[in-house]
Parts: C-alpha cells; sequence; structure tokens
C-alpha cells in the first residue's frame, strides 16, 4: 500500500526567518520602521520599547507584535540577563481559503516553555540551511497560534464577564418592568449582541433569563408572604396577573395558587 493523503489550506502569510538576542548588557533595540511584521517574545528579563511613541515594558513570557509601517525603538539599555527570540513574517491575507488567527498586539503567555521549544526547532531547521518556505511557515503558524490563545481565553472571559453584569442587572431590577431593550441600554451593548453572549455562557436565553429570576422570586414571596397573587405579580414586575399566572404555570407546571397550597401543605406536615 503507497496511499496518499493530499492536505491543501494556504497560511495566510510568508515566513521571513527568526532569530534570537542573548544581551550582554550594552546596546538597545534598533530603531525603524520595518516592511513586515515583528513578534518579540521574552524569555528572560525585560525588553524596553516603544512604538508610534506608546512605551512598553517586555517582561519575560511575554509578546509584542510590531507593525509594519510604524516607528518603533528601544527606550533603555539592553539588561545583562536579556534574552529574546524573534520572527518576521508578511500577511497574505487574501489568499482563498486561509486559515484565520486573532493575534493581540501585546500577550502574556499560557506555555512560554512549549514557545521557547518552537523557537528552537525553528532556528535548529533555520540553521541547517535546507529549511523550506512551507516548514518556516509552520513554525511561524504554531507560535502566533499560542498567542492568538491568548486571545481567545481573554476574549471568553470578558464575555462571561459581561454576561455576569447582564446576570447581576436582572437580578437587582427584575422587580421592575425591564425589557431585553431596556437591559441592553442599561448596559450599553447591541440587544441582540447581549442575548448571544448570555446564551453562550449561561444557555439561556435572556428574555427566558428575565421570566425565571422573576418566577424564583415568586415562588419564594408565595411560600414566605401572605401577600395575594396580583400583589405578587405586581413586586416581581410582571405587567398583569393573568401573564404571571401564565408564565408561572408554564415553568412550574401548576398554578401559583396551587404551588402556595402545596408548600403549605409540606410545613404543616414537616411541623
Amino acid at each position: 500500500m503507497n496511499d496518499v493523503l493530499d492536505i491543501e489550506g494556504p497560511l495566510p502569510f510568508d515566513a521571513l526567518g527568526a532569530g534570537v538576542m542573548i544581551s550582554r548588557g550594552a546596546g538597545r533595540h534598533i530603531e525603524r520602521v520595518a516592511a513586515h511584521f515583528t513578534l518579540l517574545f521574552v524569555r528572560q528579563g525585560t525588553l524596553y520599547i516603544e512604538e508610534e511613541g506608546n512605551q512598553i515594558e517586555l517582561h519575560e513570557g511575554h509578546t509584542l507584535v510590531l507593525w509594519p509601517g510604524r516607528h518603533h525603538q528601544g527606550t533603555k539599555d539592553y539588561d545583562e540577563n536579556l534574552q529574546f527570540y524573534w520572527l518576521h513574517f508578511v500577511m497574505e491575507p487574501h489568499r482563498e481559503g486561509s486559515a484565520k488567527l486573532h493575534i493581540p498586539q501585546l500577550a502574556k503567555l499560557a506555555r512560554p516553555d512549549f514557545v521557547t521549544e518552537l523557537f528552537r526547532r525553528y532556528l535548529d531547521d533555520q540553521g541547517s540551511g535546507d529549511i523550506k518556505p512551507l516548514s518556516a511557515a509552520l513554525y511561524t503558524w504554531m507560535i502566533l497560534r499560542e498567542v492568538a490563545t491568548q486571545y481567545a481565553n481573554s476574549e471568553e472571559r470578558t464575555k462571561a464577564a459581561l454576561a455576569g453584569r447582564v446576570d447581576t442587572y436582572i437580578r437587582i431590577h427584575h422587580h421592575e418592568r425591564i425589557s431585553v431593550s431596556d437591559v441592553a441600554k442599561a448596559i450599553g451593548y447591541n440587544s441582540q449582541y447581549l442575548c448571544r453572549i448570555y446564551r453562550q455562557t449561561y444557555n439561556s436565553s435572556l428574555a427566558g433569563a428575565i421570566r425565571r429570576i422573576r418566577i424564583n422570586h415568586a415562588k419564594w414571596l408565595l411560600m414566605e408572604t401572605d401577600h395575594s397573587i396580583g400583589k405578587i405579580s405586581q413586586l416581581t414586575g410582571f405587567e398583569d396577573t393573568s401573564y404571571f399566572q401564565r408564565v408561572f404555570k408554564q415553568l412550574e407546571g401548576i398554578t401559583p395558587s396551587q404551588f402556595r397550597r402545596l408548600h403549605a401543605r409540606m410545613n404543616v406536615v414537616y411541623q
């Protein structure tokens, strides 16, 4: 047997090479405006650099992407113990069917040792003199993918935090006659976006969450107070009693009055 599996899928960039800088405590990062992207990865020490006037302290385990066409330079001399890797690449974003990554300009790596090993292998192959363009591109892709993972993790944390803000707002204001659009306006985001983020985080629609939180509060009031059904519907933000009763039965399978009687009997038996 001699079957061959053909795999296609162009990468959206060309790799231009990589290197490592081991400082002896002299000099500083070069001043220039490059025509390519540069990724810097500090393995040890701190690199002081600026891009277009934005000063950055790049610490151990952090990466920085320098953009083409932007002026950058070192702002302090190299530390004696500074070690950093670099790689150069140019984007080819219009390649049909190319893969995509979302790469933050500044990131802290979760697996710096793994990225170090990727750089070492890249440099070993590059130093042998026979590295192929595809191999260089694949090394670059794997390194950039590690950086992109930080963006993904950060983005997920940001989405979860936003969904948490929404959930907190609902729990505080559910007794008011709020709608999804009211929540979106209060939080300051588009309602469709908020609904999508909330569902991704809590596996529930935003409108459904408002109803559920209201009904949970209503259940507590039914068990702990002698308020009328109409009063409870008002206290939990429902527009009218009949709608409250309909939603309650839809979610709980029984009416509010049946729920109250059931739990009243349970309390009597328990006592």
